[in-house]
């Protein structure tokens, strides 16, 4: 081990010249994801351009008349196109279900407001200690 001279009394090591290893182009094999390129060229081979408008497929639309075809925003297009859109459009997307009343007897009522602080008695539930809202059942309970 070499010591370099300093002008203080203590002496430090020298630092040992580190050597650089040159890695050669051979010695590395680059990551090829074939999937990933796939579906890149599928997808860019879709892309078609049509006197100047572009479009995905097959299907670019048609400016010009067709029989039974109706004209919409400058564009031809099947009545059946239509139709489906305003079927699905007035269909309601949620129909909510009818509400379901008990008569349960008084005594019951009376019992679950006396043992639960948070109890409802217009759907007959309370909030227990994990939070979630849960029915109340009595000894009165048919």
């Amino acid at each position: 081990m070499m010591v370099a001279p300093t002008g203080s009394a203590v002496a430090f090591p020298a630092m040992p010249q580190i050597v650089q290893k040159h890695v050669s182009s051979s010695d590395v094999t680059p990551v090829q994801n074939r999937s990933i390129d796939a579906m890149r060229e599928a997808r860019r081979n879709q892309w078609r351009m049509h006197r100047g408008h572009g479009y995905y497929g097959r299907y670019r639309g048609s400016r010009h008349y067709r029989p039974g075809w109706r004209r919409h925003n400058g564009w031809w297009f099947p009545p059946a196109a239509f139709a489906l859109g305003l079927a699905l459009g007035a269909a309601p997307r949620y129909a909510e279900p009818p509400r379901r009343y008990r008569d349960l007897p008084r005594a019951h009522y009376r019992w679950c407001d006396r043992n639960y602080r948070t109890y409802r008695a217009s759907d007959n539930t309370f909030i227990p200690r994990r939070g979630v809202r849960a029915e109340c059942r009595s000894p009165y309970w048919p």
